[in-house]
């Protein structure tokens, strides 16, 4: 019974998510390529700090009113400036045990978007808009797997493969680079008769699309899933299933049975409507759909290669040091005396 509740209660996700995708307001109709196919072709930015999930405070809330919009931007201004702020040289060394800040790293991203994600008319409170608290739905038993996975992670050191996979550079962010507000924030979209490529600048993640087929018969799990794609119309729908089960990201958890159901919609010449329907009984409680808008790139503005350098460098010296205090450990329990450690 539960089960099938849960189908009934997905298909009326996807036709809802189906509805509102068809019910933009501006009535445009893209342009075509060669092959007769909608032209979603270009680079695209994401240029809002909205949140994937809704602050708790504001429970049901789903847009701000435009005052409020100004001031939520104010304050993200304020959250910014202080991030960036000059690290003075002569700082010292963060305490024993503690975290060393990640403000010289924002000094690289000086222009960190602060506006609200605006889609049809709306200041949206959070990207997810269903459920209607804008929260992820976790299951109980999921939400304290994915707690022990993050402990795990700072404790595991066994070896490289006990790191997560965007420590060792493998795949960053969440399943799908597009689903979150930073992550996969410049794409670019390529399209033929038979695929389309979405390449994401975070780490040169590229997906590959196949239109008009079926998923693998074989299937292999992969870091991004298998994508199948088809038209409905103007709209791009994308269906994806098989990522591999390592996938456990800081907003969005996933199980063997993740599937996400994209709807991309060109509804102005510089503007994408994108939301994706996440369907997965093993970690969630009933399913996500979220909103929210990709902007068109300046026309002098790039895509750059992304070189990750924690799995080129970090995690040999990670598991250096995991190492260092095991032996550190080893002398201090073993009796006689210890001489400093520091001196070698």
């Amino acid at each position: 019974m539960k089960i099938l509740t849960y189908r009934l209660i997905v298909l009326w996700f996807l036709g809802y998510a189906a509805l509102s995708i068809g019910q933009t307001p501006s009535g445009y109709i893209a342009p075509r390529t060669e092959y007769g196919l909608p032209d979603l072709q270009g680079n695209w930015e994401k240029r809002f700090a909205t949140p994937v999930e809704r602050p708790r405070e504001l429970g049901e809330k789903r847009a701000y009113t435009e005052v409020e919009a100004i001031e939520f931007q104010r304050i993200q201004e304020i959250q910014r400036d202080a991030r960036e702020a000059n690290v003075a040289a002569d700082r010292g060394p963060p305490p024993v045990g503690g975290d060393i800040e990640f403000r010289t790293d924002l000094n690289f991203l000086p222009n960190l978007p602060v506006e609200v994600a605006l889609i049809n008319g709306e200041y949206r409170t959070s990207l997810i808009i269903e459920p209607s608290n804008g929260r992820f739905p976790f299951r109980n038993e999921r939400l304290d797997l994915r707690r022990r996975y993050f402990e795990l992670m700072n404790t595991n050191f066994n070896g490289p493969e006990a790191r997560p996979p965007g420590e060792r550079c493998l795949h960053l962010g969440p399943p799908l680079p597009t689903m979150t507000n930073f992550d996969g924030t410049h794409i670019q979209i390529v399209q033929t008769k038979d695929y389309i490529m979405i390449l994401s600048e975070e780490a040169i993640q590229a997906r590959i699309i196949r239109l008009n087929k079926s998923h693998l018969e074989f299937p292999i799990s992969k870091w991004m899933g298998d994508s199948i794609g088809h038209w409905e119309g103007d709209t791009l729908v994308i269906h994806t299933n098989n990522f591999r089960p390592e996938h456990t990201y800081s907003q969005i958890a996933s199980s063997a049975n993740f599937e996400v159901t994209e709807r991309i919609t060109a509804i102005s010449e510089n503007e994408l409507l994108y939301s994706y329907t996440i369907v997965d009984p093993d970690t969630y409680t009933a399913p996500i759909v979220a909103e929210l808008p990709f902007q068109r790139m300046d026309a002098d503005h790039k895509l750059y290669e992304s070189a990750c350098h924690e799995g080129n460098r970090a995690v040999a010296d990670i598991l250096l040091g995991a190492r260092r205090q095991e032996r550190d450990a080893e002398i201090l329990s073993s009796p006689g005396p210890v001489e400093s450690l520091r001196e070698e």
